[in-house]
């Protein structure tokens, strides 16, 4: 009779499908997403707020970063190389070149740094399973509360919205990412 039961037991063990796989840890997930987003060598963030602000940024390590901005009729062309700044408001024709403001270069190198605070269930897109958390101290204040997905195998971002704002990472490490020192810069006024 023991001999029944002993496979039985195995067969029915067998064919009780087994427990999801567990999940990263917070502590796992927010050292993988700031790992993946340092190692990366280059990607564009295309930022919409419901407010009709638009920007589009392409970063290229280690610290340059070009932004073209977007907002009631106007537009404004900014590229950051390291600590100088050049700015145009004529949609590229001439820069004028100045020293960054601090709390612009810390705004810029938090888009490699957000913070996970929180883990979500994984969300499913299209048939593709993203992982995903949320973030309550992002942005110069530290108080933008942000829900991010990321690619569960490379941990790098996808996205990351609120009610009325969104940021869509892509174009990781594209060899068209390129961001140069404009040509037709002019020193600031004094």
């Amino acid at each position: 009779m023991f001999r029944r039961l002993v496979p039985l037991a195995l067969a029915a063990f067998l064919a009780v499908p087994s427990a999801p796989a567990r999940a990263d840890d917070l502590a796992t997930v927010r050292a993988k997403v700031a790992g993946a987003m340092q190692g990366a060598k280059s990607f564009v963030v295309t930022t919409t707020a419901s407010t009709g602000f638009t920007v589009t940024l392409t970063f290229v390590a280690p610290d340059r970063y070009h932004s073209s901005l977007a907002y009631g009729g106007g537009t404004r062309d900014i590229v950051l190389i390291g600590p100088v700044a050049y700015v145009s408001a004529d949609g590229g024709q001439s820069y004028r070149k100045t020293d960054t403001p601090p709390a612009v270069l810390e705004a810029q190198s938090q888009l490699r740094n957000v913070p996970v605070d929180q883990l979500l269930p994984d969300k499913v897109v299209a048939g593709k399973s993203w992982g995903q958390f949320a973030t309550t101290a992002a942005g110069p204040e530290k108080d933008q509360h942000l829900t991010c997905t990321y690619d569960k195998k490379t941990y790098r971002l996808n996205d990351c919205v609120n009610e009325g704002f969104s940021l869509v990472f892509s174009r990781y490490d594209d060899p068209a990412n390129v961001v140069t020192i404009p040509a037709v810069a002019t020193p600031a006024p004094r």
